[in-house]
């Protein structure tokens, strides 16, 4: 079963957004939960990957990442700029006591 949890994908919102790469950012709109697209983290031919997997992006940067909506990046570059969205969110996720260990 692929893990879900809404509490963790809403913390996006509340995120700044972690795309690095020049684009037009909205991020005064909020930022999404963008899923990986890779089997590295679970995805499935019919299903995303687990709710842990995402990066808090504006919609603008979203799109330009995901394969589906109407990427700018080849493959290879999508998921470089997907991991290093990523790990900000990891890094600002724990860095601002959004997570805790119980």
């Amino acid at each position: 079963m692929t893990y879900r949890n809404r509490q963790l994908l809403d913390l996006a919102h509340e995120a700044p957004c972690f795309a690095k790469f020049p684009h037009d950012c909205n991020a005064h709109m909020g930022c999404v939960p963008a899923h990986s697209n890779w089997l590295l983290f679970g995805r499935g031919s019919s299903h995303k990957t687990p709710d842990w997997a995402f990066a808090a992006v504006c919609s603008n940067a979203h799109r330009d990442i995901d394969p589906s909506l109407a990427p700018r990046f080849d493959r290879e570059q999508r998921q470089t700029e997907w991991t290093i969205a990523y790990i900000g969110t990891q890094n600002w996720l724990w860095e601002n006591e959004k997570l805790e260990i119980a």
